[in-house]
């Protein structure tokens, strides 16, 4: 194993307050992770820059083909100690920036404010020199650079990088900087392509690099862009004396047309996958079972893709973790096909690779082509010693009994609630009228009272799944309860309707009827115990927690976050939130408008409630056919798989980033914009779903 050791390199940490900085990345799959053919062999290696102690130190470290095995070696070519390196702050690209046959590692390196380097780790074919600054700016925004992208595109063979850059009022430009073997020449900011104001969201688009119309010349960008009604256009542009051109104009080169394509359920990676010369686009897509296909864009067919919805490849439900994925393209076998990986990065610590090896027509799955050696595992985040849905120690429990989803009434009349404080997670869920009502999730502990109890909504069958439970409600219209029966049918998880179902249901003279309905945790464990398998231990897909909540505010992906001690969420009158942070109990208080703001209490035990993290969910939100109520008010559905836009708030401060789920079995996972996972403080956490263009106002 060879490895360059550069102990104490204190020269990349921006010269500013120590919390500005967070370790993180701190396994393989959640490092930055690049592919290109390192070692100058003819075929093509993985490399991931991660911090593995969490100590803002540096590893880089190559995967490689074995010789005679569908399975990958691993090298470790550097390591830098302890406060040298915080990978929030870069992004990376593979480029042979030195002309010597052998790929390089390129990294954009925010120095905070508009102060940027691009700093170049040169390859030796068995380590990575680090070579410093090639380029530096202090009026340069990281935060605007959505992509970074290496490829030729200069006369005399010099490789550059392109740099994705999102102007205000939806402008895009894509910088140039050329590599001369010793430093990068910035071509200005006017850059090689200029799309004009309110032309392009770079949050809608993908973006790679290859030949894609022909098989011979300088390199192209390849953009899939998403359009509204599941609709995809692929634009190429393509280098000329004048800069970038789009080929055939807006129109691109492929549009897939309505209902065909969710850009948030794929994974997209550019390599020559049939061996024809001309670069594809292969996308890993997933659906809403758990299974993935490999759909192939193909270069001889103008991007056209291949094998229509069945795609070249497909993996059975749980055998790819879609949604914790990095994909990256290359030729790992030297055949002259690029084949794919899926670098799955594990709350355990850590990463398995799978391997899609291309017969040019198909691909195969080889699952664990390399698994983190147990030796090299290191974590300060949450694994099997605690609660997949509050990170909080086990304590002596195996965490192996299902879940329950409670349907709770949130109108005025229905509160204050029953049980909220002792819920693991609670899904505050837009219904008709754009009230709310929670899904109240009951795992790791046993509410004495919960409710009131009210209907469920087609929103419940996309949370339920997850927590390999009970649906616990009273009634739904028609169409709802047949869709939840035939979900139960299914095995997706049981049906607790308090209509046909005996599970503790009661009523309280207390309050009007519908608001007065109750059960408790013992009841509905009871009645699901009594059910074919209700007993039975299974395993609830975990969310990504830090071990110990007293952690600095910064860890877990969070050093790029800003202070934010006031959340608004904003329901309409009588259902707006509010929460307001705690520095000294680290947890948000909640607030609801109740004719003014109350502070929300749970009246079973008096505990007020005390949220450790508030996630809000951007996604699609849509108006359905079904009549909710005699006023004939219009149900309403969502999507809750794929990934979108999400702020995250925790420790008193807010990230932007995204989420991500890969179908209604698995947990919710959330990244930086950046791609670095994110980790939540144990505790109990609030999702709220809303719709995508809701602004959340913080202070």
């Amino acid at each position: 194993m060879a490895a360059a050791v550069c102990l104490g390199v204190g020269i990349l940490l921006p010269a500013s307050a120590p919390d500005s900085h967070t370790a993180a990345a701190q396994s393989l799959g959640e490092g930055l992770t690049v592919s290109g053919d390192f070692k100058g062999t003819g075929h093509a290696q993985i490399a991931s820059l991660f911090d593995l102690k969490e100590d803002l130190g540096l590893r880089i470290q190559v995967l490689d083909r074995a010789a005679t095995a569908d399975t990958f070696t691993a090298e470790l070519w550097t390591v830098w100690g302890a406060g040298s390196f915080d990978t929030s702050r870069a992004m990376a690209a593979a480029a042979d920036v030195d002309r010597d046959g052998r790929a390089d590692i390129a990294v954009l390196y925010n120095d905070g404010g508009t102060s940027v380097r691009i700093l170049v780790f040169r390859s030796t074919g068995t380590s990575f020199q680090y070579l410093g600054a090639w380029w530096q700016s202090s009026g340069y925004a990281f935060t605007r650079v959505k992509a970074m992208l290496a490829g030729d595109f200069s006369a005399v063979g010099n490789t550059g990088l392109l740099l994705i850059y999102q102007y205000d009022s939806f402008q895009m430009r894509i910088h140039y900087f050329e590599s001369d073997g010793t430093r990068f020449v910035f071509n200005g900011n006017g850059g090689v392509y200029d799309s004009g104001p309110g032309q392009y969201d770079t949050a809608r688009a993908r973006f790679a690099i290859g030949r894609f119309t022909r098989a011979s010349g300088f390199d192209q960008i390849a953009s899939i862009y998403q359009y509204p009604n599941a609709r995809i256009r692929i634009h190429v542009f393509d280098p000329s004396p004048s800069g970038l051109v789009p080929v055939n104009g807006w129109s691109g080169v492929y549009d897939s047309g309505d209902g065909q394509y969710d850009l948030a359920k794929m994974r997209v990676a550019a390599g020559d996958v049939d061996g024809d010369g001309k670069a594809d686009l292969a996308s890993l897509y997933g659906y809403a079972d758990g299974s993935t296909r490999v759909q192939l864009f193909s270069g001889a067919t103008s991007l056209a893709p291949v094998g229509g919805a069945a795609g070249i490849g497909y993996t059975a439900p749980g055998q790819l973790a879609w949604g914790t994925s990095a994909v990256l393209a290359g030729d790992w076998d030297g055949d002259k096909k690029a084949d794919l990986a899926a670098l799955d990065a594990r709350s355990d610590g850590t990463t398995h690779v799978a391997m899609l090896k291309s017969s040019g027509a198909a691909m195969a799955f080889v699952g664990d082509a390399w698994v983190t050696p147990a030796g090299e595992v290191s974590r300060t985040t949450c694994g099997a010693e605690c609660w997949p849905l509050t990170g909080m120690p086990l304590a002596g429990s195996t965490g192996a009994r299902r879940g329950i989803n409670a349907r709770i009434d949130n109108s005025i009349a229905a509160r204050p609630h029953y049980g909220t404080s002792e819920a693991d997670m609670i899904f505050e869920l837009l219904v008709e009228g754009n009230i709310t009502r929670y899904s109240a999730i009951f795992h790791s502990k046993d509410p004495g009272t919960i409710g009131s109890i009210r209907s469920a909504r087609l929103s419940d069958r996309y949370v339920t799944p997850m927590v390999r439970g009970a649906l616990v409600y009273s009634g739904a219209t028609i169409e709802e309860t047949d869709a939840i029966r035939r979900d139960a049918a299914t095995g997706a998880y049981y049906d607790m309707n308090a209509s046909y179902v005996s599970a503790g249901y009661y009523r309280v003279s207390s309050r009007p009827v519908p608001y007065n309905m109750f059960t408790s945790s013992d009841a509905v464990r009871d009645a699901l115990n009594r059910m074919s398998g209700g007993a039975n231990a299974v395993s609830i897909p975990r969310w990504d927690f830090l071990k110990r909540a007293d952690h600095t505010p910064t860890a877990g992906g969070f050093g790029t976050s800003t202070a934010a001690t006031t959340i608004t969420i904003p329901y309409r009158a009588g259902a707006t939130v509010r929460y307001d942070y705690d520095a000294t109990a680290r947890t948000y208080a909640r607030y609801q408008d109740n004719g003014g703001m109350q502070r929300e209490v749970d009246a079973s035990n008096g505990a007020a409630i005390a949220a450790r993290n508030v996630v809000v969910i951007h996604t699609d939100i849509w108006q359905t056919t079904i009549n909710e109520d005699i006023f004939n008010s219009r149900g309403l559905d969502m999507n809750l798989v794929g990934e979108g836009a999400a702020q995250i708030f925790r420790d008193g401060r807010r990230l932007d980033g995204r989420w991500a789920r890969a179908s209604i079995w698995e947990a919710f996972h959330f990244y930086t914009n950046a791609g670095e996972r994110l980790y939540l403080s144990p505790g109990q956490t609030w999702i709220h779903p809303v719709y995508k263009d809701w602004v959340i106002p913080s202070s």
